[in-house]
């Protein structure tokens, strides 16, 4: 992302991401926030007044900084709004996130750990008769660099929507199989949206006063079939891709054991990220090629422990 720091800046997009940026960089010279919400518009927003997009042209601002999933659409609204000539910046998916600094896997006793829960998923699953897939940033790590992405975050898994419930009642009876690790803990939840769970999230955090590890989330999410595709429900954005790849499965060695991946696993690697083999360090929501956009109302998530 380019230099902002001596830049007048609107940012596009208040909503957890956007905040997130704010936190993270105090220091820009932030005029306002452009969103599409009528609602919002007139409002704050961490302190920044929140206005309409067509409204940015008379902030005087030097660039736009896309703090939205939807950039492509933004990008777009934007040229249609005649505000084409106004620089825009996307800042990259770790720090939308707010996790710029933190790279547990770059960690080794965080990396050992998230290894060992791998591993133990995989096999309770597969004792169970589930299909548990390596999927995005997990599995391009296993294929391309053997192991975890140093400056990834989190770990992914998916299993299809027919196995979803099943792996809910195990997760759940099985708490106590996940790794041990004095000064560290379990958090075991489900997320839904309107009624409907769509991921299970395990999220790996120290006790009390104890630094043993980097903080990390796993989260397994619900693939349900629509129109020829296999598409993440509850997400922002909302991933899709060929349902093939999840007819069947592949097998990758990982971690001193076989884990499943997407069938074709390099061909779905292709639809997700395009050119993957080169290493990309930040990336953006935007550089994903295959996402769909899905209407604001439809997101009410709701968390709840296991």
């Amino acid at each position: 992302m380019q230099d902002l720091q001596s830049k007048k800046i609107v940012l596009f997009g208040a909503g957890k991401s956007g905040g997130l940026f704010i936190e993270q960089n105090r220091e820009l010279k932030i005029l306002a926030v452009a969103d599409n919400d009528p609602g919002k518009q007139g409002g704050e927003f961490n302190g920044y007044p929140i206005i309409a997009p067509e409204q940015i042209a008379e902030t005087g601002c030097d660039v736009v900084v896309i703090t939205s999933v939807w950039s492509d659409s933004i990008l777009k609204q934007l040229a249609e709004l005649g505000l084409g000539y106004i620089p825009t910046a996307i800042p990259g998916k770790r720090e939308m996130k707010g996790m710029r600094d933190i790279h547990p896997f770059s960690h080794p006793v965080t990396r050992q750990l998230a290894e060992d829960l791998v591993v133990v998923l995989s096999a309770m699953t597969d004792a169970a008769g589930i299909d548990l897939y390596l999927d995005f940033g997990t599995l391009l790590g296993a294929y391309r660099d053997g192991g975890f992405i140093p400056w990834d975050d989190d770990i992914d898994f998916s299993v299809n929507a027919g196995q979803f419930e099943r792996l809910v009642e195990l997760v759940r009876d099985n708490r106590a199989a996940l790794p041990v690790l004095e000064g560290v803990q379990w958090r075991v939840e489900v997320i839904a949206t309107h009624g409907v769970d769509f991921a299970i999230r395990i999220t790996c955090e120290n006790v009390g006063e104890h630094e043993v590890i980097i903080p990390f989330e796993t989260d397994i999410a619900r693939r349900v079939r629509c129109d020829g595709s296999a598409v993440v429900i509850g997400a922002m954005p909302q991933w899709f891709c060929p349902e093939q790849h999840f007819d069947g499965f592949d097998q990758v060695q990982l971690f001193g054991t076989t884990l499943k991946a997407p069938s074709d696993a390099l061909g779905y690697l292709d639809f997700v990220y395009g050119e993957w083999r080169v290493p990309k360090k930040d990336m953006s929501f935007a550089d994903y090629n295959n996402s769909g956009e899905v209407l604001f109302e439809q997101y009410d998530n709701s968390i709840r422990a296991l």
